[in-house]
């Protein structure tokens, strides 16, 4: 590990993309000034002590100054509602959605719950979002003005005040291997609401229509419940893996060759059973063609024929951007 560039790598992740560059020149050019020509790991961490943290430092290169929560505590302060904020929006969005699907009995319009449920998670996710900048805003002014260590010093992590040993610990990451946070909580959003609709199919799922004003209303499902149920095993089996993947993206943190192998296999596998379930004809409701067919007056053998370029269509898509998702996880593992 070059300590010189885990301490440059520390400086300028917290900073602005458009100025890490001309910033890291600068440090670089700075530290290895302070060196002589054939240095030792001992002489560079002389050097890098009588450098600032690298969190007060990327503090003293930003336009805007810290005036509520000091240099102290501040880089742990950001770090901290960057962990919980995700989340919280994340649990919000989770627990509207499972609510209003509990609720919904088919009298209401669909498009009415749908607006419901968007303002109600919009209200919630603000009101908890504020709660937890409030309450972390708190602990965090605090923990600064009691003070909770014998020294001025920024606490790291590990609520311990910096020093060129911890630059052991760093990893230097490019930007494009790293997988987010973002990334992890969209992934469990949407296991979470496919699963939702997986179990509810039958009042989600089907064709609506609108009658007297009142909104769209479903008519009828488009899947045999029962029959869709039937494949529960195989659905929760695939549920129980992605759920297993993402936790081992958000542990490990970036795409390596062990990851993006995994989530190949993992997706390949999932998009396989998918194929195949949703090519048993009797997955769908028989009425449903019918009353396709009486509402926008089409010959069945036609209305037949343009399903199965649609399920084509579908597939294909579904495929390829398998594929494509493949290749870039393999590209950012390479990097």
């Amino acid at each position: 590990m070059n300590l010189i560039d885990a301490y440059v790598y520390e400086v300028t992740r917290r900073l602005p993309k458009k100025s890490r560059d001309d910033i890291a020149m600068e440090l670089r050019f700075s530290i290895e000034d302070m060196l002589p020509e054939s240095y030792t790991e001992k002489e560079v961490k002389e050097a890098l002590a009588k450098m600032d943290d690298p969190a007060v430092l990327a503090a003293s290169y930003r336009d805007k100054p810290m005036y509520l929560i000091g240099p102290k505590v501040y880089d742990a302060y950001i770090e901290t509602l960057k962990l919980i904020f995700p989340w919280v929006i994340l649990i919000c969005v989770i627990l509207n959605i499972v609510a209003s699907i509990g609720m919904f009995n088919g009298e209401e319009s669909i498009l009415t719950v749908i607006i419901n449920t968007i303002t109600d998670t919009i209200v919630n996710v603000i009101y908890a979002a504020s709660q937890v900048f409030i309450w972390t805003t708190i602990v965090f002014v605090i923990v600064e003005r009691v003070g909770l260590s014998k020294n001025d010093l920024p606490l790291t992590k590990r609520g311990t005040p910096w020093s060129p040993d911890d630059l052991k610990d760093v990893q230097i990451i490019p930007a494009k291997k790293i997988i987010s946070t973002g990334e992890i909580i969209f992934s469990i959003f949407w296991i979470t609401v496919w699963a939702i609709i997986y179990w509810n199919a039958d009042h989600l799922l089907g064709i609506y229509s609108s009658s007297d004003g009142n909104g769209l209303q479903l008519v009828m499902p488009i899947f045999e419940q029962n029959v869709l149920l039937s494949y529960w095993p195989i659905v929760v089996t695939f549920i129980v893996l992605e759920v297993g993947l993402v936790l081992y993206k958000w542990v490990v943190g970036q795409w390596t060759k062990k990851v993006a192998l995994v989530n190949g296999i993992i997706h390949i596998l999932s998009t396989f059973a998918f194929l195949i379930i949703s090519r048993n004809a009797n997955l769908y409701n028989e009425a449903a063609l019918p009353y396709i067919e009486k509402t926008i007056i089409i010959n069945n053998v036609v209305l037949s024929n343009a399903m199965d370029v649609l399920w084509i269509i579908i597939a294909a898509s579904i495929v390829i951007s398998l594929i494509i998702e493949i290749v870039e996880s393999y590209k950012k593992a390479k990097i």
